[in-house]
């Protein structure tokens, strides 16, 4: 392990083993007076199997701070305040029985029964000047095709002094299969349900290792180490520097192991309480375990954010992108693209819709040397009524290699999708029951064949039966 990753590592770890005993000794942020009190933020219907704080616990304290992440930074974008009470711990259990065929990509050509027992831990513990939140699903796949384990970790730990603020942060996973779609409900935070970090987790969706290529089902460890250092230069502008490192490995099949390294750096400024603007410029190197094969992408991006608390907030970072290739594989040259990456969120009485479309370069998804990549996901959340929730979600993808075409006979380009629709029935608040039905698609173009799934084409259909369970929320005070 590099120097870089051991840092990234034990840095996290350290800040996380060592909070308690820099727990700030005063008391939580001063109410504000009468005359400013702020209007309560309006509460989005429940998703299918949802076992969110709010819905356990919603008497609890709601943080009435406005989104204060910088627009050049690693975290997602949000709408408005974070929604949560403070200092809980939450457990919550998930079971699944899934009914899966047709994908003959993923190994399926004949329908496979899946079952799912899952736990949860969802803990946000804050004080005066730290936060810490921290999502961790737990549990196995039991089917007659493959038994398998889920893990994923994420957390961020924050920390405020004066006008500098720092974040460090991890997202671990441990699964069998693509996130994209995963699970068969259209990713594992909608089979477990919402975390403290509210839809997408705290990090940008666009950070990590990318892996919107289906494959056969296999293992696979992914984790990406982040932190990030943010300078407060008047009221208006702030600077931000952040670094990260991914890794993605596959174990058992002869895919291809990658490791990404990530530097980015920019400059804030608000318009106005409701808009922002900012300049960001990125790095990132690609590396590849099997062969002496280099990737990097330097980025120039332009953003703009508009945010209306509680109900709108859309953003978009736009700009060139210089692609360097360095090895054996793809040769020596640079290539000119471009780069882009926004997001939608809107709640609406009884709705909620979130969108999300990025255009970059990736890693490959383990399938390919590097690629140009293309995903746009939705979500649409409604209540049918004060029990009964129903939501749709899409997800789209296209990867193209970055091989040139001296290389090899023609380029590759994998286009996949995937299409779920849920319907969820609230028995009490964390507890639920809920059917859902997903339809994927895996489609290679002609080429050269190199990996498994090469020069296939399969729509597998998986029907979805669940239960969430969570309980009482601890106090953590």
């Amino acid at each position: 392990m590099t120097k870089v990753a051991r840092f990234l590592y034990g840095v996290p770890l350290a800040a996380v083993l060592c909070m308690p005993t820099i727990r700030a000794q005063g008391t939580d942020a001063a109410k504000p007076e009468p005359s400013v009190q702020p209007v309560a933020p309006y509460q989005p219907p429940l998703p299918a199997g949802s076992t969110s704080i709010l819905a356990v616990n919603p008497s609890s304290d709601i943080p009435v701070a406005g989104d204060d992440r910088p627009l050049s930074g690693l975290q997602g974008q949000m709408l408005g305040p974070n929604l949560g009470p403070r200092n809980v711990l939450v457990p919550s259990f998930t079971v699944v029985s899934q009914l899966a065929t047709g994908s003959s990509a993923s190994g399926l050509s004949e329908p496979a029964l899946f079952n799912y027992l899952l736990a949860t831990l969802d803990l946000n513990h804050a004080t005066d000047r730290a936060d810490l939140l921290l999502h961790y699903t737990g549990g196995g796949m039991l089917s007659s095709y493959l038994n398998a384990t889920v893990q994923e970790l994420e957390f961020t730990y924050s920390y405020k002094w004066q006008r500098w603020s720092l974040l460090l942060g991890d997202d671990a996973s441990y699964l069998s299969e693509s996130p994209f779609g995963f699970g068969g409900v259209g990713g594992l935070d909608l089979l477990t349900g919402d975390s403290p970090f509210g839809p997408g987790g705290p990090l940008s969706s666009i950070l990590g290792p990318n892996q919107t290529i289906p494959t056969i089902l296999v293992p696979r460890l992914s984790n990406t180490a982040v932190s990030q250092v943010e300078y407060n230069i008047s009221p208006r502008s702030s600077w931000t520097a952040s670094g990260s490192y991914g890794t993605l490995d596959f174990l058992g099949v002869d895919y291809i192991n990658s490791a990404e390294t990530l530097f980015q750096t920019g400059y804030n400024y608000s318009l106005s309480p409701r808009s922002s603007i900012a300049v960001i410029y990125r790095f990132d190197d690609f590396r590849f375990t099997q062969f002496s094969q280099s990737i990097v992408n330097q980025v120039m991006q332009f953003a703009y954010e508009r945010n209306v608390t509680g109900r709108l907030n859309w953003h978009v970072a736009a700009g060139p992108s210089l692609v360097m290739l360095r090895g054996v594989l793809t040769g020596y040259g640079n290539k000119v693209s471009w780069a882009v990456d926004g997001a939608l969120s809107y709640k609406m009485d009884r709705s909620t819709l979130q969108l999300s479309y990025a255009h970059l370069v990736t890693g490959g998804s383990g399938v390919l040397f590097g690629a140009q990549t293309g995903q746009v996901q939705a979500t649409l959340e409604r209540a049918l009524s004060p029990r009964w929730q129903g939501s749709a979600s899409l997800g789209y993808a296209t990867n193209g290699s970055l091989i040139p075409a001296a290389a090899s006979s023609a380029r590759e380009n994998y286009n996949s999708w995937y299409a779920t629709v849920r319907l969820n029935h609230q028995f009490r608040p964390g507890t639920a029951f809920f059917v859902s039905y997903q339809a994927q698609l895996e489609a290679l173009s002609p080429g050269a064949c190199t990996t498994p799934t090469c020069g296939t084409s399969s729509i597998s259909h998986e029907f979805s039966v669940g239960f969430n369970f969570s309980l009482r929320p601890i106090s953590l005070r």
